[in-house]
């Protein structure tokens, strides 16, 4: 069996974690090709044989065949390429015309459908419903996210198989990064701050704490604050509180988790949420919202709140970081509760749906 992935995800993110998922399902996995990269060469001066041969009327010569466009390029190797079954690894639907082989499709959440309000009319709304109809399975990575499917789109529950995420940084050795904080307990916020992970209705929730406590700070992963961010930090005079930094790599990411007081993970609406199982493996105790997947996901390893309510945030993380017991007994849970995901059981019930597809 061989099941061919595109270079989607690889071209539209630096990081995150459905690149990840996708390196992971090739991981030790001989039977997952990835697709060559496109490489857009810009045109070239005529040759001077090029030249001699219009105006002499020369044999031309065969050169190797060049493709006007990524999409071109990419449906030629749908065509050239020996595999059994597809998988792209986002929601364009270029190879819809092309594809003559079955194709399985990986829905992560539907926070643009749930959520239109903070992304408009997204063409990769558009482009899901479009592949959900056709495609010959959906793998759902949570059962939220099916229900999700199932309500919004109406696809049938029947095609749609639940396999969760997990991650590997129990695995991972930690390494501190370059920074002077070692005096300051810390709360951590990772990834990005899109509109519905609900960054600066925590920053007004946890803005209090900081100011009263000058021993406790924020710090933030992710890209680089931006200007109504810092407008928010300085109004809310947290500019001594609130700390950004860049992981150059997932051992530093480890790190901060291993360290952190309490991983906070306020988003809206999330279709599995990999932070939580990352939190777990670093012994990090969570408190979380209780939005989408994320208490399907954590179980009874965090502390919740209700994501709208600022009170609700700033009550539940100070009732975290301000009893030793507490945080113990989630740090325990959280490692009882990572030990029912694993990148091993999400490669055999993905490598068994490409079979049936077959």
């Amino acid at each position: 069996m061989k099941v061919l992935i595109d270079n989607q995800v690889y071209e539209n993110q630096k990081f995150g974690g459905i690149s990840r998922y996708f390196n992971e399902l090739q991981r030790e996995n001989g039977n997952m090709e990835r697709m060559p990269l496109f490489q857009h060469k810009p045109s070239v001066k005529k040759s001077i044989y090029d030249r001699l041969r219009s105006k002499f009327k020369l044999i031309p010569v065969i050169t190797k065949q060049e493709f006007s466009s990524k999409d071109e390029f990419y449906n030629a190797q749908l065509n050239k390429l020996d595999y059994d079954v597809f998988h792209p690894t986002y929601y364009d639907n270029y190879f819809l015309n092309s594809l003559k082989k079955p194709f399985v499709l990986t829905v992560h959440d539907m926070i643009h459908e749930k959520y239109p309000e903070y992304f408009g009319t997204s063409p990769d709304s558009i482009n899901k419903r479009r592949l959900c109809d056709v495609a010959d399975r959906i793998i759902a990575i949570s059962e939220t996210t099916k229900k999700d499917i199932i309500d919004i789109f109406g696809t049938s529950g029947d095609k749609i198989k639940v396999i969760h995420h997990a991650t590997n940084f129990q695995s991972i050795q930690s390494l501190k990064p370059p920074f002077n904080y070692e005096e300051k307990e810390y709360l951590l916020f990772t990834g990005n701050r899109n509109a519905y992970k609900n960054f600066l209705t925590f920053l007004i929730a946890v803005a209090p704490l900081l100011n009263k406590n000058k021993n406790l700070i924020l710090i933030c992963t992710g890209s680089g604050f931006n200007d109504i961010e810092k407008k928010w930090i300085n109004d809310l005079q947290l500019n001594h509180g609130v700390k950004h930094y860049y992981c150059s790599n997932d051992n530093e990411l480890v790190y901060l988790y291993q360290n952190a007081k309490c991983f906070v993970f306020p988003s809206l609406y999330e279709g599995f949420g990999l932070p939580l199982l990352e939190a777990f493996a670093g012994k990090c105790p969570v408190v979380s919202s209780s939005g989408g997947s994320l208490k399907e996901i954590a179980g009874d390893a965090a502390v919740y709140f209700d994501p709208k309510d600022i009170k609700s945030i700033r009550n539940s993380i100070y009732k975290v970081i301000s009893d030793k017991g507490l945080q113990e007994e989630l740090i325990k849970a959280g490692e009882n509760r990572l030990n029912g995901f694993s990148w091993e059981k999400c490669r055999k019930e993905t490598m068994d749906l490409y079979l049936r597809v077959i």
